[in-house]
């Protein structure tokens, strides 16, 4: 497995506050401030109030009253990502005076190639799971793949991470990290910083352990 070739594919944060105001024409202003610098061309306004901003390759930012989510695909890496959410939660919480946030939960998104035809799907059986041929033949059949879950403490919350092969291409392993946070309070740099222990959590244990378990 080539280190190098694990790469963050979507990034993706939401979080509620206390409700705020958000007047139908301050939001059309704010959106012609960001639209053009965080690649957000369209605007659509919610029934329940806020509004959506997006874009044709999946990056989105909803503002609701009591709650947003920012999140999209990450072409350049984890920090475009981490740049897109300080930039777009960051100027909503300075502009509609959201003073506390509480984080609902962080997901990131990786894929690492192993460069083999059916390599991440022979890596989760073969190496990460070991299961032998007799075990599987009981539950064998056409394109069979396995899984791993972990469950763990982090920080001041949890995280939810699997590790599967991609589906629509077995030679990478796909891993989803999903972490979410006590009833904690937190401000703009509290947020940031628990986006990124997410992203070291990724780039520091689980690819160690990858690493561990992988045949040289």
């Amino acid at each position: 497995m080539n280190p190098d070739l694990l790469r963050s594919e979507f990034l993706g944060v939401t979080v509620r506050y206390d409700d705020v105001e958000l007047a139908r024409d301050d939001l059309a202003m704010f959106f012609s401030e960001v639209s053009s610098v965080y690649d957000l061309p369209r605007f659509e306004f919610n029934p329940d109030g806020g509004a959506t901003m997006s874009n044709p390759d999946g990056a989105e930012f909803v503002l609701r009253p009591s709650s947003a989510a920012c999140g999209g695909v990450t072409n350049l890496g984890f920090h475009e990502g981490l740049e897109r959410i300080d930039g777009l939660v960051g100027e909503a919480v300075a502009r509609y005076g959201m003073d506390q946030l509480w984080l609902d939960d962080v997901t990131l998104v990786a894929t690492w190639d192993l460069e083999g035809e059916q390599a991440g799907r022979d890596l989760l059986i073969d190496d990460v799971l070991r299961f032998d041929t007799d075990r599987l033949a009981l539950i064998d059949g056409e394109d069979l793949s396995l899984g791993l879950r972990v469950w763990r403490t982090l920080g001041e919350g949890t995280v939810d991470c699997s590790i599967e092969p991609m589906h629509a291409d077995p030679s990478k392993v796909y891993i989803r990290l999903v972490y979410s946070q006590r009833e904690l309070p937190l401000d703009m740099p509290a947020l940031l910083g628990a986006v990124e222990m997410v992203n070291e959590f990724l780039q520091g244990p689980i690819k160690a352990f990858m690493l561990s378990v992988a045949h040289p």
